[in-house]
């Protein structure tokens, strides 16, 4: 689970800045927190962040994002900007990307830093935190050429090891240790268990951390293919009064697809899919590969399946109550869509997942926002996931729906804004009618961005 993120110099955020998902001092709703013993930490499970259009709430989003991408893939190239432009200095000043988890009920601080403007990681750290006690897990200067790896470790030949691979990358800054450690090392990490903070931090950025923006899918429609699953949703979907009442998977001619798509398109379609069987052959996985096409501009979906090296094309199909017809996602509205689109996060039993979802009310009607995050707060109770989520949807701010310390505003450093942050983290808030008046006095229009035209979600396990 998230305890904090802290980030500085990137896009509105200029000095240090510090998210925290700590639970706070309220005693409303105490079955939706996690105690960690172990860690010593208190944690809350939802955290609904406000503020007005420019204010930093999506930037806070976008450093999350940003954070992952580099450590799964790199600095992307066209990040070379995304420092905080307040200052011509801070273009050679690093920026700092820092988490801190509890994973397998150990507490870890993994963080870098990077020279956005060059593209290029600086130094890199990361720590095991055990009561009053912090150890080095590896510490790494690329400036200096320096690193520090796992001192704490007895054996002489592991530690050798570790060495050689941390120097082979002492000088370079385009990689970052951790995705080093990742590369290939199954069978060290089965000789050597004491390696397991390495693989534990890095897939929890790879598997357990879900950053999605208002145009994106969250789900992957996945649970329509078993009877348990589209059972599970159909009646989500009744209880959200969508109208739809049952859900079918239609097979979809593959050549008249063919033909519509851009050969590129296609053709990294093909590309992929024949990559997921090779992998999972690999792995002796019984798997279809299976690719889900998202058109973003018209709401088209598709499943694209690699069977007997041939690929098959599945829709999902949507039956109203009252009626027998069939309609495609694409006929559905746009608040239904959304809401599909947000079902993962009520249906996944991946425990431990960490949602951040940007504009999470985008097309909802603002019963239905309240609803669905009203769900999600009743199985906050049963489940260890954690939701953070940006919004300009002021009923969400009842504090006989919200914690306090579940309630948190992003805003520029001037005297008003820093009045109702303040106000808002003491005891003067005691209902929600006092807090929407605050909130109410800050808005401005909404306003949203289209992000593109397509989207893959790959490894997709049907």
């Amino acid at each position: 689970m998230l305890i904090s993120f802290t980030v500085s110099n990137f896009r509105s955020f200029d000095k240090e800045e510090r998210f925290s998902m700590v639970a706070g001092k309220a005693r409303n709703f105490s079955e939706r927190t996690n105690r960690i013993s172990s860690a010593n930490v208190k944690l809350i499970k939802f955290k609904a962040v406000y503020g007005a259009n420019a204010s930093g709430k999506s930037n806070l989003v976008r450093a999350i994002d940003f954070m992952q991408h580099a450590m799964l893939h790199g600095i992307p190239a066209n990040a070379a900007m995304d420092y905080c432009r307040v200052s011509d200095n801070n273009a050679e000043r690093p920026s700092t990307f820092a988490v801190e988890v509890v994973l397998n009920n150990i507490r870890y601080i993994y963080g870098f830093e990077a020279v956005l403007n060059s593209g290029l990681f600086t130094k890199e750290w990361m720590y095991e935190v055990r009561r009053q006690h912090c150890r080095t897990i590896f510490y790494r200067d690329v400036q200096k050429g320096t690193y520090d790896v796992a001192s704490y470790m007895e054996d002489s030949q592991l530690a050798d090891r570790l060495s050689f691979y941390a120097d082979d990358i002492k000088n370079d800054g385009s990689i970052l240790f951790l995705r080093v450690m990742n590369k290939n090392k199954d069978a060290l990490y089965d000789t050597y268990p004491i390696l397991a903070p390495y693989r534990t931090v890095y897939r929890w950025f790879r598997f357990k951390l879900s950053v999605n923006y208002p145009d994106e899918s969250i789900t992957q429609y996945t649970y329509f293919f078993d009877s348990k699953g589209s059972a599970a949703a159909e009646e989500l979907l009744a209880r959200f009064d969508t109208g739809i009442s049952k859900v079918q998977v239609c097979d979809e001619p593959t050549e008249k697809l063919i033909a519509q798509f851009p050969k590129r398109l296609w053709s990294d379609l093909v590309e992929s899919l024949t990559e997921q069987k090779r992998r999972y052959e690999e792995q002796h996985q019984e798997r279809i590969p299976a690719i889900i096409l998202r058109m973003q501009e018209d709401h088209s979906m598709y499943i694209f399946e690699l069977i007997e090296e041939e690929v098959r094309c599945k829709t999902l199909k949507f039956q109203h109550k009252h009626g027998q017809s069939l309609f495609s996602l694409k006929e559905e509205s746009d608040g239904t869509i959304r809401l599909l689109d947000l079902l993962e996060v009520l249906l996944a039993n991946n425990s431990d997942m960490v949602y951040v979802i940007d504009e999470v009310s985008r097309c909802l009607h603002p019963l239905l926002t309240k609803k669905f995050i009203g769900d999600f707060l009743a199985l906050a109770a049963e489940r260890n996931i954690q939701l953070i989520v940006t919004t300009h949807e002021a009923d969400l701010m009842d504090l006989d729906l919200l914690r306090q310390d579940e309630i948190g505003f992003v805003g520029k450093r001037d005297e008003e804004h820093l009045r109702y942050l303040a106000l808002m983290n003491s005891a003067l808030v005691s209902t929600s009618e006092f807090a929407k008046h605050i909130w109410m006095e800050s808005m401005v229009e909404f306003q949203s961005y289209p992000m593109g035209s397509w989207f893959l979600t790959c490894d997709v396990a049907l």
